[in-house]
């Protein structure tokens, strides 16, 4: 009986099926035993494949190249796992980046009965400035009224006393900055009749006010100023009534105290 060695041709002779056979599964055997286990060790784990039993005649099947049917492969060798994956598996969530803690911001505790009174206060304290404000523009309302109905009768001439001076200038237009029998200001018209009398008294209203001496019961020919500091001032001739020199488009003459006077002045 000839043998079939890898890579010749059979020997002639006479062919038994039976021998043929075994001397077939004989060569076969021998890469199989050399790749019967292949160890695959990778953080411990282990995988465990077996050959095939066959292989073709005359060629020898590396155990590298041959893909197990039905073994159980475990560990890195299948499947690399990340870590991240694998507590998210079982719960655990991913660890993430922090950012700085933020100050957490006061708590304001506000006291409702506190902040009712308060605003309570407020509204009482405005309304009652608006109804003072409210009379002082009633009384000034009436007060006006009362002047231009009841009429006053005006001083007699007295050359030699401030009425009379200021009297004799009866027509003189206004004019801002004059201090002449051409065109007077309310301060410069009564500096003029006080040096006309031989007194001499500060140019400007705020002036005259400053340095005259303050009287609470006018009599005629003293100040009567407005405002502080005082912003205008006239010749004081009976209640209710001047002569001044107004604003511009007037003339010197009677007038009438249109308002509450910040107050009288005497030299």
């Amino acid at each position: 009986m000839a043998q079939n060695v890898a890579g010749r041709h059979r020997a002639p002779g006479r062919y038994n099926p039976l021998s043929e056979l075994k001397v077939i599964a004989k060569e076969s055997a021998q890469p199989a035993v050399k790749g019967a286990a292949v160890v695959a060790a990778s953080g411990g784990l282990v995988a465990t494949f077996a050959q095939p039993s066959f292989a073709a005649d005359g060629q020898a099947v590396a155990a590298a190249n041959v893909t197990p049917s039905s073994a159980a492969v475990v560990g890195p060798a299948s499947a690399t796992v990340k870590a991240a994956s694998a507590l998210n598996a079982i719960g655990f969530a991913e660890q993430a980046t922090t950012k700085k803690a933020k100050a957490p911001k006061p708590i304001v505790i506000k006291d409702v009965v506190v902040e009712k009174e308060r605003a309570e206060a407020a509204a009482r304290a405005e309304a009652a400035e608006r109804a003072a404000e409210e009379r002082r523009q009633a009384a000034e309302r009436a007060s006006r009224t009362t002047t231009e109905r009841t009429p006053i009768a005006d001083p007699a001439p007295s050359a030699s006393g401030i009425v009379g001076i200021a009297q004799s200038m009866f027509g003189v237009p206004y004019v801002y900055g004059g201090n002449s029998p051409s065109g007077f200001d309310c301060s410069g018209f009564t500096s003029w009749v006080y040096r006309q009398a031989g007194i001499s008294i500060p140019r400007t209203a705020s002036q005259q006010q400053a340095s005259a001496t303050r009287v609470s019961s006018p009599q005629p020919g003293d100040l009567v100023f407005f405002g502080y500091p005082a912003y205008h001032v006239g010749i004081y001739v009976s209640p209710g009534r001047m002569i001044d020199a107004q604003r511009p488009g007037t003339v010197i003459g009677y007038h009438s105290i249109w308002t509450t006077p910040s107050g009288y002045g005497r030299y």
